[in-house]
Formats: structure tokens, sequence, C-alpha cells
């Protein structure tokens, strides 16, 4: 059996990770940023009905927007333990895009030809058209430090969705007054 390496590589490096518990039901994402080998950010939130890969595209697009605004110039290591979200980036966006973001072609049954979770591929797309990267898989729950820290700061993100702060229902009660 290989053994893992569990240190975080040098350079700027991010380990993205979403949750959802159940799924659907109350999610939360959490990106960790390393600067050779020194934490220097993190970030998560979540919210109260999604689903599990929702989360963890929300993971890489959050992590993304904070490297685009604070490493413009710098090419950062991107790792996920989601397959969907690492297939989905390297690869298979290219191809949906072609087929004008539909996963058939022109003969497929409609109901075959939808992408879930679209409005997320897409805005993906348009942050790693600006940044090309490819994503890198890590083992999840196997003692990675960056991928650990980056689960953890998902469920952060999920129990606040779920436990909102007082201010957070404040606010949304201001939103819900001034709709109607």
């Amino acid at each position: 059996m290989a053994k893992i390496d569990c240190t975080v590589p040098p350079g700027l490096v991010i380990y993205a990770d979403g949750c959802c518990e159940p799924n659907p039901g109350a999610g939360g994402w959490g990106f960790v940023v390393y600067l050779d080998e020194q934490e220097v950010a993190c970030a998560s939130g979540g919210a109260q009905q999604t689903t599990n890969q929702r989360m963890e595209l929300t993971a890489v697009i959050e992590a993304l927007a904070w490297v685009n605004d604070n490493f413009p110039e710098v090419a950062p290591r991107l790792f996920s333990d989601s397959a969907y979200a690492i297939n989905g980036c390297n690869d298979w966006r290219h191809g949906w895009k072609r087929k004008g973001w539909s996963r058939g072609g022109p003969n497929a049954k409609p109901e075959n030809s939808k992408i879930a979770n679209l409005d997320l591929w897409q805005c993906l797309d348009g942050a790693l058209m600006l940044r090309p990267i490819t994503l890198e898989w890590c083992k999840g729950h196997a003692g990675i430090i960056g991928n650990e820290r980056a689960d953890e700061l998902s469920l952060i993100g999920r129990e606040a969705a779920v436990t909102p702060s007082p201010t957070a229902l404040i606010r949304q009660q201001l939103d819900y007054t001034a709709r109607y």
C-alpha cells in the first residue's frame, strides 16, 4: 500500500472541500490557502438547502475568487477530494461548452442532456478561463493536512448555515421586510 504524503507542498497551495448532511440538506464549503507551507488564509460558508456537489463546486469557486483577488500573478496548486469537481473542471466543461452547455449531441433527449449545477459550472468555466489551472485530486480523510483543514472549514460553514448568528437573522428579517 502506497504511503500518503501528508505535508503541504511548497508555493501557493489551496485545498477546497464541501460537505452536506443529509444530502440534499444543509451543507458547507471551505478552503484553506498555504504559502510556502504556512496557512495564510481560509474561508467557509454554507447553505441550508443544497447538495454535496454544489458545495464542492462552491468551495473551488470561492478559492479561485480569493486567489484572483490576493495573488493575481501567482499560479496556485488547487487540490480537492471531489472527483466530480476535478473531472468537471479539467475535462467535462470543455465538451459541455462545445455542445452549447449540454451533455448530449443534437439528437439527445432533453432529459438526458441537462447538466446538473449548470450555473456553477459556467461560473467555474469563466474563472478558469481567466486563470487556467489544472485542479489536482487528493484523497479525502487520509490525514492530508490541507484537506483535513478544508474539511473542517466546510463543517464550520455548514454549522453556520444551520444555526445562523443573531446578526444574520436580523439581516434576513430586514431583507424580508424590504422585499414585502
